[in-house]
């Protein structure tokens, strides 16, 4: 064979072979792109599927309940609602801020309740004899059974009331010097301000501008009229009961208890006395009850004396009221009320039961009140332990109902009879 024809040959061959190598590339790339397709598009559906997993998350997370946006919503209200109260807040502050700088810088704190006005508002008994202090500092001794009554003044000015168990009721009148405001003091001491005055435990006659002490058995309106003595006084253990008074009721200055006490009301019965065979009955010193009449002075003198006899709970002596209780008493309330001493002399119905004809029940009269203390001026003229060398040697003191010539300072002589219009009235010591 020649060489061409074997150099045709073998370039047919290796053309042929090459052929098939190039073919067998194709498959081989054909296959490995098509492999290549098949990877992507499984990724490409992977991250679909991922994408819409991401996606529904996302979704529940920002719209779902308690997602993004309802935690925004609440953040937003509460950051409302911080801010609302953080304004109320800063507009009380504002207001109290404005209160203070109205205020006047000097205007005093409220003062504390007096010992008084803490017994009055507790109602609460004593036990035993307890001096406590009134609004003013003054000191007022109660005694033991007794409470500071519901209506009681908190200023001895204004008439401090103690009451018993039974609603008997009694008002302190005070001895030597006692503190006063400046209102009252006027009434009587208008040039002279020192928030005090002296209210002498003495017997006394009263003009309309003051009164004059009374010594002993001293000449007033043509009688002599005393007290101390077995005409007017009760020995009890040795001990005449109007010193035995005198030694208690006398200024704490002097040793006494600075004060004492008489009924609220002139004495009382629960059923009207008809009769002076009527039974006697303890007094009433309570509101709304007939005045305790027909009896003599020694019996007003006894009932008295007895109100709380074994009352072993009851720290206080009871008598009837003497000419120095009556005068001390009648000159404290001059001294605390606007009309003066013109109290102490006038008749006019105006200011008590005088000369009306018509008896009242124990504090029926509403103009007849002074400083707590009721039925002073008229209604029953009252008995006293005074003495007279008059037409009787009884005294009996005050304004009358009947007759409209008596007044308060009033002195009436009589016997011990038991009239109609006359009653009396209980004092206490303690």
């Amino acid at each position: 064979m020649k060489e061409e024809e074997k150099q045709l040959i073998n370039k047919t061959r290796e053309t042929k072979t090459s052929q098939r190598t190039s073919k067998m590339h194709n498959i081989l790339d054909n296959i490995h792109l098509n492999k290549e397709r098949g990877i992507t598009l499984i990724a490409l559906v992977i991250t679909i599927v991922i994408l819409i997993i991401l996606a529904t998350v996302t979704l529940n997370v920002v719209l779902g309940e308690g997602g993004l946006i309802d935690r925004a919503q609440q953040a937003k209200d509460m950051t409302e609602q911080a801010a609302l109260e953080e304004q109320q807040g800063l507009n009380r502050l504002m207001d109290q801020m404005a209160n203070i700088m109205a205020e006047e810088p000097d205007k005093p704190n409220p003062p504390e309740k007096s010992e008084v006005e803490e017994a009055k508002e507790s109602g609460k008994k004593f036990d035993n004899t307890t001096t406590i202090k009134d609004d003013l500092d003054n000191p007022v001794t109660i005694p033991g059974g007794f409470n500071v009554a519901e209506d009681s003044g908190t200023k001895v000015e204004e008439g401090i009331v103690i009451e018993d168990d039974s609603g008997n009721q009694f008002v302190w009148i005070p001895t030597g010097t006692y503190n006063v405001t400046e209102e009252v003091e006027k009434i009587t001491e208008s040039d002279e301000q020192d928030g005090k005055l002296t209210n002498a435990l003495s017997r006394r006659t009263f003009t309309e501008s003051g009164s004059t002490t009374v010594s002993g058995d001293d000449e007033i309106d043509s009688y002599y009229y005393g007290e101390g003595d077995s005409r007017s006084c009760t020995i009890v253990d040795g001990v005449n009961s109007i010193d035995a008074f005198l030694l208690r009721a006398k200024p704490v200055s002097e040793g006494g208890k600075g004060g004492f006490y008489i009924g609220r009301y002139e004495a009382g019965t629960e059923e009207e006395r008809k009769s002076e065979d009527d039974p006697l009955t303890t007094p009433l010193v309570q509101a709304n009850k007939y005045p305790y009449r027909l009896l003599t002075r020694d019996e007003a003198k006894q009932q008295a004396e007895a109100m709380y006899n074994g009352q072993s709970d009851i720290k206080a002596t009871s008598q009837l009221i003497s000419s120095y209780a009556w005068d001390t008493a009648l000159n404290f309330i001059c001294q605390t009320n606007e009309k003066g001493y013109l109290l102490a002399t006038t008749s006019s119905s105006s200011y008590g039961n005088i000369g009306t004809s018509n008896k009242t029940q124990t504090g029926g009269y509403p103009a007849d009140c002074y400083s707590n203390i009721y039925d002073f001026l008229g209604n029953c003229s009252e008995w006293t332990t005074e003495y007279s060398s008059g037409g009787g040697p009884c005294v009996d003191r005050g304004g009358d109902y009947i007759f409209s010539r008596f007044y308060a300072d009033y002195r009436g002589d009589g016997a011990r009879y038991d009239y109609t219009d006359i009653s009396f009235r209980p004092q206490l010591y303690v």
